[in-house]
């Protein structure tokens, strides 16, 4: 066997649905259970529940990826290549009936692709046998939208992509909630004018409904007005910030009098630079009134709903219907699909419900008596902090599908509760566990093992900076100098040559070597597990255009072709390490002779020191961001030798900046460095994924406006000019009106799911450039990881395959039973050789 490298296959296929034929009566099973092939594998602890209504930890997940099932799932496709969505408990591709439905669900003439219809398979169980009915399903997100549960997991169902038709406001039914007034799209009809507000009681509202800032809670905008006064940010605006606090509830939820919104306009005015909202208005106009809309929210009482009327019910036994506020097809329907909606054994749930108190509590998914799975394997032992085990589920569908005759060689699955690697490692090597995560110490011995794997994460991990600089400027007048008498820069960082000789001062090679030994350097915003068009599979990497935005950015477009440094500009991609110290040094001097001009750096004195604040995720434990924190004080330290820089960085590590808001302190800059950070999820949507890039509410470099910066993008031949942020939008579906370069001309633009792929993938593609350009997200290594593979397992592919890897309990073989494994073992002495 070969070592296994880190390459992917790149998911080549047309995605299809398979149906079953009418004719099987399904009541033959086609398992082999003449012996025992058990997976064992170990973990840092067990779950504390699995109740898909409720769960939030990901370790919930090591019964529900067993223990139950989905209405659509993903396969490979013929050639093993690639994946394709096929029929899970469904019997039959979705039905388009929305024209059925006219007058009904909101549902206006006209409409398609909103109400579709799922046929179930007829021989459907629970794995305690009790048969399973389309009407389980509607019970079940009956449950799950219980008001009075509060279940976390609720709002599936109406914030993606498959919004069912009033789901939230049954949710919400007789409560006072809340929702944004601006959404999450660029859309300028949303911004109210002040005019059109009503006075009621004193307090603005709209339609009936109240209009709300929360003091703790950007919204839409970004980060909490409290936030930025907490960090020194309102200095003018002091009296407008306190009467909002001292109107605000102990949730921070202020409703707004005229007086309290001029108040909220005043300090977004400040924070932009101006003295208050009318004088912003004097270059801005009405939006100088209106920006504080996106951190606003409509306050209101939900109208309490029958379930009825609520857009997810059962035709028949065998038939789901299910209807959405906003139409859905294609791709995008089939992957929202790929759920079982939170499926339970209705019996099973009701019986773990009580309220004491008006405290609402559910023991459903805490052990094996408390929870009924519908999937392949059944939860049959669970022993808290200890072990659990799942073994065949006898009644599970597929069993009795000839398609999935000689698969499922694994008769259960076993995991025991080991906190630490090395011992995990040891039992692997006992022959105890089937595989083993290597941890970065375990590297020198197992990276060349023909028994190690590599695979690649959806996530790409920067270096990040804010270059604000009024907020620099206020930090500098608020540091201490590391050395007395010395004065404190830091917006040099606002100088763009800075910002690149950190990045090419920083071998990736080596810091992934020492940091993450398992990542590999990365050379762009996306990495090779990104799909930009997943109705046929292809890897937004692969694709011409997403090549030359790397081989853009580094500098090596014209050194492509015939008699020419690299024939290829794969070869030249290839060849890319991000590293240059010589370049760097003459930046750090360019840098330099900008930040003098600028007045950042005294220009007459040498007693001056660059403080960087490198901010630390997480609790303060973890090796990586720590030792990380040596390693790259050390590279900066040493590569401005020689430069005009050389002797003034000062480096520090921030606090604990723990593991969800820490983003927050470099937006307001009081941090002035994050790395190791970055996005991670909609691998199938990069689309969607470019607003974490240019939109204020989700950038790490929030004061870095995107929305002044011109892109040019050709479609069709014709070069097409606006900004970054409305190209996104445009991609996001919006009709967006865009100048024609060299001329008065205008044209319209929709680039959402229905347009044209290749100019979908040219606007994709320009902004990735554009982004990368600015030097404020700068891309240092890819998410992966490495693991052993037992010598009795054999994959079912060698290379990773996004959406199936390599196969899964559903394809691996064993070359030895249990028994037999463990004679094996003991022929060998009772430890194992991986290396």
């Amino acid at each position: 066997m070969s070592i296994k490298k880190l390459s992917i296959y790149l998911l080549v296929l047309t995605l299809v649905l398979s149906l079953v034929g009418c004719g099987d009566k399904h009541d033959k099973s086609y398992l082999n259970d003449t012996a025992d092939y058990t997976y064992r594998t170990a973990v840092n602890s067990m779950p504390t529940g699995w109740n898909n209504h409720t769960y939030q930890s990901n370790d919930a997940t090591y019964v529900m990826n067993y223990a139950e099932d989905a209405l659509y799932v993903f396969d490979y496709n013929e050639s093993k290549d690639g994946y394709k969505i096929v029929n899970g408990m469904a019997n039959a591709a979705p039905k388009d009936v929305t024209s059925s439905y006219i007058g009904k669900y909101g549902i206006e003439e006209g409409a398609e692709h909103q109400v579709y219809e799922i046929e179930l398979k007829t021989w459907l169980k629970y794995d305690n046998g009790d048969p399973i009915t389309a009407n389980d399903f509607v019970e079940s997100v009956k449950l799950l939208l219980n008001p009075a549960a509060a279940n976390y997991r609720a709002d599936s169902m109406y914030s993606g992509n498959l919004k069912i038709h009033n789901a939230e406001n049954y949710l919400k039914g007789g409560t006072y909630g809340y929702s944004n007034m601006v959404s999450a799209d660029y859309l300028d009809e949303e911004y109210v004018a002040l005019d059109s507000f009503e006075v009621v009681d004193g307090y603005y509202q709209l339609d009936g409904k109240d209009i709300v800032l929360n003091i703790k809670d950007g919204a839409n905008w970004g980060s909490a007005l409290s936030l930025y006064y907490s960090y020194g940010y309102i200095t003018v605006n002091v009296d407008d910030y306190l009467a909002l606090e001292a109107a605000a509830d102990a949730d921070g939820n202020v409703k707004l009098t005229p007086e309290l919104y001029m108040s909220a306009a005043n300090l977004v005015a400040e924070l932009h630079g101006y003295e208050n909202a009318e004088a912003y208005a004097v270059d801005e106009g009405d939006y100088a009134y209106q920006e504080i809309q996106e951190m606003l929210y409509y306050g209101y009482v939900f109208p309490e709903l029958d379930f009825s009327e609520v857009g997810f019910f059962a035709k028949n036994d065998k038939t789901l219907v299910i209807v959405l506020d906003k139409p859905l097809t294609g791709f995008y329907l089939n992957y929202a699909l790929c759920t079982n909606f939170f499926l339970v054994h209705v019996p099973t749930y009701l019986a773990c419900e009580s309220m004491e108190g008006g405290v609402y509590t559910n023991t459903y998914g805490t052990s094996v008596d408390t929870y009924v799975g519908h999937g392949p394997y059944a939860l049959t032992t669970f022993i808290d902090g200890s072990e659990m085990k799942l073994t065949r589920n006898s009644h599970w569908h597929g069993y009795y599908e000839k398609e999935h005759e000689g698969q499922y060689m694994t008769t259960a699955v076993s995991y025991k509760q080991v906190s630490e690697a090395a011992t995990r490692l040891e039992m692997f090597l006992k022959g105890e566990l089937d595989g083993y995560g290597l941890q970065a110490e375990d590297m020198a011995d197992y990276q060349g093992s023909d028994f190690t794997y590599y695979t690649e994460g959806d996530s790409t991990w920067f270096i990040a900076l804010n270059p604000n600089e009024e907020a620099l400027a206020t930090a500098e007048a608020n540091a201490s100098p590391a050395t007395p008498g010395n004065t404190v820069v830091k917006r040099i960082i606002c100088v763009k040559e800075f910002r690149q000789a950190l990045s090419f001062s920083l071998d990736r090679a080596a810091y992934s070597l020492a940091l993450d030994p398992t990542g590999a350097p990365a050379k762009a915003l996306y990495g090779n597990m990104i799909i930009s068009d997943p109705e046929n599979g292809v890897a937004y990497r692969t694709t011409d255009e997403a090549k030359q935005v790397i081989v853009d950015f580094w500098g090596l477009t014209n050194d492509i072709g015939e008699g020419k440094e690299y024939a290829t500009i794969d070869e030249a991609i290839e060849s890319i390490t991000g590293y240059d110290l010589a370049g760097a040094k003459e930046l750090f001097n360019i840098a330099y002779d900008k930040a003098v001009e600028a007045g950042y750096i005294p220009a007459d004195r040498d007693n001056w020191e660059i403080q960087i604040i490198i901010g630390q995720p997480g609790s303060g434990s973890s090796k990586y961001y720590n030792n990380g924190f040596v390693l790259l004080s050390q590279v900066w330290t040493d590569a401005v030798v020689g430069t005009k820089l050389e002797g003034h960085l000062v480096f520090s590590q921030s606090q604990p900046l723990g593991s969800s808001a820490f983003s927050s302190y470099l937006k307001n800059n009081s941090i002035d460095l994050l790395f190791g950070v970055g996005w991670t999820g909609s691998a199938l949507d990069p689309y969607g994924l470019i607003e974490a890039y240019v939109a204020p509410r989700y950038q790490y470099d929030a004061a870095f406006d995107y929305s002044v910066v011109d892109v040019v993008v050709n479609i069709d031949g014709q070069d097409l000019v606006t900004d970054a942020v409305s190209w996104y939008s445009a991609l996001s579906g919006e009709d967006v009106e865009v100048n024609v370069v060299g001329s008065d001309e205008t044209v319209t633009v929709n680039a959402g799911t229905n347009a044209d792929a290749k100019v979908r993938l040219d606007i994709l593609a320009a902004l990735e450039g554009i982004v990368l350009q600015q030097y404020n997200m700068i891309p240092i290594n890819l998410d992966a990881s490495a693991s052993l593979k037992g010598m009795r397992i054999k994959y079912y592919t060698e290379e990773y395959i996004y959406g199936v890897g390599r196969g899964g309990v559903q394809y691996y073989t064993y070359a030895m039973d249990d028994a037999e494994w463990a004679a094996y073992v003991a022929e060998q002495g009772g430890t194992l050789d991986y290396r």
